[in-house]
């Protein structure tokens, strides 16, 4: 079985210029391996600014929340999946990176990259890498 270890991440906002996926986005690998996080990797870098309850710019009925190392996405209310975050250093090798600027939702049945495009304190944008779309949300009160 692998361990997937995070810790502390870096900086502040980032811009990506690359949006490609790799192979293992698509299949699915490690898929079920074990995911160990270290807890300390929710309070420095990027995890620590995404933390928190977000809504979708574009559709009111989508939220996410992010505590700690869990990401949920729910619509309308109703809860979707709760998964954790994995930094990586790049979607197309997807090697765990805990400076990471790309992330995996580790255990989402259909398994994507996704490029951190920007967190602050009131916006999160992030670029999906198999599909190059972009999710804007905004932090709820």
């Amino acid at each position: 079985m692998k361990n997937i270890f995070l810790s502390g991440l870096a900086s502040t906002s980032l811009l990506l210029v690359s949006c490609s996926a790799g192979d293992k986005a698509s299949d699915g690998a490690d898929k079920d391996a074990a995911v160990v996080i270290d807890p300390a990797a929710a309070k420095t870098g990027y995890l620590a600014e995404m933390q928190g309850s977000w809504a979708s710019d574009e559709d009111p009925n989508r939220t996410i929340a992010i505590d700690g190392s869990n990401f949920q996405e729910s619509y309308a209310g109703d809860p979707q999946y709760v998964v954790p975050i994995v930094f990586v250093d790049s979607c197309k090798t997807q090697t765990t990176d805990m400076q990471g600027k790309a992330f995996i939702l580790h255990g989402k049945e259909k398994q994507a990259c996704y490029l951190l495009y920007s967190v602050s304190e009131k916006e999160l944008s992030y670029i999906d890498g198999t599909r190059g779309r972009t999710s804007r949300f905004t932090r709820k009160e």
